[in-house]
């Protein structure tokens, strides 16, 4: 063999070598790819109101119920004993896929169920204030440790749960699992968004679990509630009528007129507002959440920078809070762009509910002025819907629990 067949034959060794070295290498970091997926990269990705997983928390009897109840005596609602369980979902945040969470009860001995979605009312997103005493999945199945906690899961969903409803609860995005973000608070088309998803969810969940299917559902809240109950009642109709047949909503206190209720609140600027703290946080979440997105500068008179800044003003007083230019330009209604955002985030009029309406208001609010819900039956009646409204005279913002609680479970029925 001569020298050059000799290094042609070393050169096709050394080719092979190379190539055999880097064929294994590739089989090798495909190998770690394929191991290191895990099984959520195997699966179809998520949608909005897909369930992702549950938990069962526990469950209570009747007699618990009876006894957790603290506004007023539940005996003769509770029947069911009642098992609970978390659920997560995936929904959307400002455009964005996101996980949320939400509390089901389940009233046990049943062979079918109803859905009622119950959507709380505002609670303040700061520690200090007992914010994981109240969200729907941080229930651990207790009683009042004090006699606000977990006081609408004690005193209105679970005894509607006990008397034969699936309650469902949504946390809202920036609570519980949530918490770094920012509350969409009383801007509905964006807070609407975990709650028709969370909704979803719960037929997957109640579905697996041999329950047969079942389109109904009932809708109702307290306050914030009350106003992403009417609001889901006309975002339901309109875009998931194929999976929800909505027989009725009851809302108890809701600011389904946003334009009057911020109105009010603005054309008393040199007033002292007790409560100015919310209307400034509900400013500023219309601000962020819409297509708004103003500098908060042309807003406020003071720095905002979030919505903690937005939940502490200064002052009482919307003048000395708010950028005065603002002000004005709302109450004469030439800010022709914010106006009509706080126009569409309204529920008081212009559509027709699918189903029966009932509100409930106490003519003494003073946190959520009686004027909505008249407002609201006027503008829904004009429209032909089956409205009816009950007024509490004298009641205030959180006097009503009981009427709110056992009317609404009385029309409720009537339906089912």
């Amino acid at each position: 063999m001569t020298n050059r067949t000799m290094h042609a034959g070393a050169g096709r060794r050394s080719n092979l070598y190379r190539y055999t070295r880097i064929h294994f290498f590739s089989l090798f970091l495909i190998a770690l790819a394929a191991a290191s997926c895990t099984k959520e990269d195997l699966l179809p990705p998520k949608q909005r109101g897909d369930l992702i997983e549950f938990t069962r928390g526990g469950s209570l009897t009747k007699n618990q119920i009876v006894d957790y109840a603290t506004e007023f005596s539940v005996q003769d609602i509770a029947v069911h004993d009642v098992a609970y369980y978390y659920l997560t979902y995936r929904t959307e945040y400002e455009g964005k896929p996101i996980n949320s969470k939400g509390l089901l009860l389940l009233p046990e001995g049943v062979d079918s169920i109803c859905l009622l979605a119950y959507f709380h009312g505002t609670l303040i997103p700061l520690k200090l204030a007992g914010v994981d005493r109240q969200v729907p999945s941080e229930y651990g199945g207790g009683g009042a440790g004090k006699k606000d906690e977990f006081l609408e899961i004690r005193n209105i969903a679970l005894p509607w749960a006990s008397a034969g409803y699936a309650v469902f609860l949504p946390d809202y995005i920036g609570y519980g699992s949530t918490k770094d973000k920012e509350h969409p608070y009383v801007y509905y088309p964006e807070l609407f968004k975990a709650n028709v998803d969370g909704l979803l969810a719960v037929k997957q969940f109640t579905a697996g679990q041999g329950y047969p299917p079942d389109d109904r559902l009932f809708i109702t809240g307290w306050s914030q509630g009350a106003g992403a109950c009417l609001s889901a009642h006309k975002y339901i109709q309109q875009n998931y009528a194929d999976r929800f047949h909505i027989l009725a909503s009851s809302g108890l206190a809701g600011p389904y007129n946003f334009t009057a209720f911020l109105g009010d609140i603005f054309a008393r600027k040199n007033e002292d507002i007790s409560l100015i703290s919310i209307y400034s946080w509900g400013v500023y979440t219309v601000n962020k959440f819409s297509g708004i997105k103003r500098p908060t500068d042309q807003l406020w008179s003071y720095p905002v920078f979030d919505q903690t800044s937005s939940f502490n003003p200064p002052s009482k007083m919307p003048a000395k809070i708010f950028n005065n230019y603002f002000l004005s330009r709302i109450v004469d209604g030439t800010d022709a762009d914010m106006v009509a955002v706080i126009k569409d985030n309204s529920y008081h009029e212009g559509w027709l509910p699918v189903g029966k309406v009932f509100l409930h208001h106490g003519d003494a609010d003073n946190v959520v002025p009686y004027f909505n819900s008249v407002d609201a039956y006027n503008g829904l009646a004009a429209a032909g819907g089956d409205i009816t409204l009950y007024t509490y005279p004298g009641g205030g913002h959180d006097t009503e629990l009981k009427n709110y609680v056992t009317k609404t479970l009385t029309d409720f029925n009537a339906l089912k």
